[in-house]
């Protein structure tokens, strides 16, 4: 009896082990954290982009900066340090570049008109209404209450098999869904509480992990540095049989549908902003952050006139029909009494509308939808008459400089100098004032923190591809166009010439207002971002600045294009005996202009002025009044300010001053 029941008992242990032989998948967990990780990322992290294919590209673009980084030779640690110091240039020059990147090669596919075109009505920007609704309600925008996220499966071992299997995707208590472990799955997740994603096989425990979206708000406030212009969304297209005193390029399509277009026209603000691009790379470098952007700053404008009060924009508009004379009378649009960037922003951020109390406008109770995390702020030129400065520097003696300087137009560097020492300090601390009573800058335990407030330099737009001050005329004996300077305002010779001296004594008063504007920024707490000018990233790259070795691309190109001939090269258009040959020189404005191609100089001279925006004075029934177009020089509108490369420069030089502090407010999110 006894063998017969140790018998059965050794048949039932072998029949057992067998089962279990048979049927691992029924105790061996498939997915668990030894195997697999679970990774996710905000899709678009930019929430300016309406389309976020827009981001996409942004994405994908510095994704393919970062490898050819990887690739140079020198450190990982020499490498990945450049890659972030360099980020949004090294953006700019995958998207924008006509050559295959690194490379010699010509691309088949460049669109001419630069990445920002794509973006046309793609933003959360409504340009008629003037507010960021154009992805739904301000609340929308502002306050969002869910990011969508993408989310997957990552191996940590090689050999992992789990593209064979089903997963059951769970974000906090939404329903499930079930996709291909090896495959992307979208889904939202909760702001700004998160929740916990997880994932599991049929039948199996699920892995998990709590992730949550740090979201920041991040305001753009100033100056046609801070606006972007000189960069329109899509520049102007120029005509290739069409001529103004058959000299110069005119508009393929000579009226208001020609214009270059902004997205804010009246302000020339555009996503080539450095504003614009920091906010972007904020979003790009963080993967479980998004960046909510909005973006006021205004060309022309000033503490008093732009962000406190109502400004003269830069678009001019005309009286008349254009035909006659008398009528024919361009004025700069002028702005209404709300018409200024602190209330633009506060109509948006205050619950219980907007109030001016005591000469300040200010959120009632501090009701806002939310807190701010920076403030990006580009202003002081205009207060103390930089471009007056740059008009007295260049501007050709005579009558006209005589009338330019009885009507405040141009203004001495020892002007200049005295207005950095008697207006400057002024406009700013109002300006302090102003943002600690309408902006809600709570951080670090304190109820009010001016030091996210960051105040960008002014970059040195005045050196050639040396690094030196940009030459000039210095007797009367010489020719005027033997210098690059003047090359690169030949349009505007009749009136413009630059003298060396004149440019030198101009350009030593950058330093100085670099020094103030960093003394100013320290008294009221706010955070100068001084690398633009200090680090000299324009070195080499300023308004009159050529690769010598690319001459006759038509992107290094100082001069503009010209229909006929003339007794030298770099002569500017002749309506005389030399001007009677045919074609154009030294490049052909419809098929060759280049406004964001690669090139030397990173600052708009007088002559790109024209070729990329050639603005004009527009009649009511959308004409353009050319005899006030001349009279006011519009065309001229945008020189002197950073190109799209540029603003990239700026950008990446102020991330460098506020990265660290970035890092802190990404480490808390999971």
């Amino acid at each position: 009896m006894g063998l017969i029941w140790d018998g059965v008992i050794l048949v039932r242990a072998v029949i057992l082990l067998i089962l279990v032989l048979l049927a691992p998948a029924a105790s061996a967990q498939t997915l668990d954290t030894s195997n697999v990780q679970i990774t996710w990322k905000v899709s678009n992290r930019f929430r300016l982009f309406r389309n976020p294919s827009l981001f996409k590209m942004h994405e994908a673009a510095w994704r393919q900066y970062g490898t050819h980084m990887t690739e140079r030779s020198g450190t990982t640690e020499d490498s990945a340090l450049l890659y972030y110091n360099s980020s949004v240039l090294g953006t700019e020059h995958m998207l924008n570049d006509r050559r295959i990147p690194f490379t010699t090669i010509a691309r088949t596919k460049f669109d001419w008109r630069g990445w920002a075109a794509k973006s046309v009505n793609n933003t959360c920007w409504d340009e008629k209404a003037r507010r960021h609704t154009a992805c739904g309600t301000i609340e929308n925008y502002i306050t969002p209450t869910s990011h969508e996220i993408e989310m997957q499966l990552t191996p940590l071992k090689s050999g992992s098999l789990i593209s064979e299997y089903n997963c059951e995707w769970r974000v906090g208590d939404q329903g499930v869904v079930t996709a291909p472990c090896d495959e992307v799955v979208t889904a939202n997740l909760p702001y700004p509480s998160g929740a916990t994603i997880s994932v599991n096989v049929q039948g199996e425990r699920p892995i998990s992990i709590d992730a949550q979206v740090k979201d920041l708000l991040i305001v753009g406030f100033g100056d046609s540095y801070g606006s972007g212009e000189g960069n329109p969304d899509v520049p102007v297209q120029l005509g290739e049989n069409s001529r103004v005193d058959n000299l110069y390029p005119k508009r393929a399509q000579n009226d208001a549908s020609g214009s270059a277009e902004w997205m804010d026209q009246l302000c020339h603000r555009s996503l080539y902003s450095y504003q614009t691009r920091a906010a972007l790379q904020v979003a790009l470098e963080n993967p479980h952050g998004a960046v909510t952007f909005m973006g006021y700053a205004c060309s022309g404008a000033a503490v008093e006139e732009g962000i406190l009060g109502p400004q003269t924009y830069v678009e001019y508009v005309s009286r008349g029909d254009g035909t006659t004379k008398t009528e024919s009378r361009g004025q700069p649009s002028k702005g209404a009494r709300k018409d200024t960037q602190l209330y633009w922003f506060l109509r948006e951020m205050c619950l219980e509308g907007v109030q001016n109390t005591k000469g300040f406008w200010v959120c009632p109770n501090n009701h806002f939808r939310r807190n701010v995390d920076y403030v990006f702020l580009s202003i002081g030129g205009n207060d103390i008459g930089f471009a007056n400065l740059v008009a007295w520097a260049t501007l050709r003696e005579g009558l006209a400089s005589r009338l330019a300087g009885l009507f405040g137009a141009t203004v001495s560097p020892d002007d200049f100098a005295a207005n950095m020492k008697n207006i400057l300090p002024g406009a700013y601390a109002k300006l302090a004032k102003a943002f600690e009573k309408a902006i809600p800058l709570a951080h670090s335990n304190l109820d009010y923190d001016p030091s996210r407030i960051i105040l960008t330099a002014y970059p040195d737009i005045l050196a050639d591809e040396n690094g030196n001050t940009c030459s000039g005329v210095t007797d009367g004996k010489q020719n005027e166009d033997q210098f690059a300077s003047d090359q690169s305002l030949d349009r505007f010779s009749s009136w413009l010439v630059v003298r060396k001296a004149k440019l030198d004594q101009a350009h030593a008063q950058l330093d100085k207002l670099h020094r103030r504007m960093g003394e100013l920024a320290e008294d009221n707490g706010w955070t100068f971002a001084g690398r633009a000018y200090a680090d000299q990233p324009f070195r080499g790259h300023g308004f009159c600045a050529q690769r010598q070795d690319r001459l006759s691309d038509p992107a290094e190109a100082l001069m503009i294009p010209c229909w006929g001939t003339a007794s030298r090269p770099t002569l500017t258009c002749q309506s005389a005996i030399f001007g009677k040959g045919s074609g154009w020189r030294p490049y052909n404005p419809a098929t060759e202009n280049y406004p964001y191609a690669l090139r030397q100089r990173w600052v708009r001279s007088f002559n790109d002025a024209y070729m990329v925006m050639n603005q004009k004075v527009i009649t009511r029934d959308g004409q353009i009044d050319e005899e006030a177009s001349a009279a006011n020089f519009s065309e001229t509108t945008g020189g002197m300010h950073p190109s799209a490369e540029g603003h990239a420069s700026m950008a990446d030089a102020m991330l460098m001053d506020i990265r660290k502090q970035l890092e802190q407010d990404f480490s808390e999110v999971r």
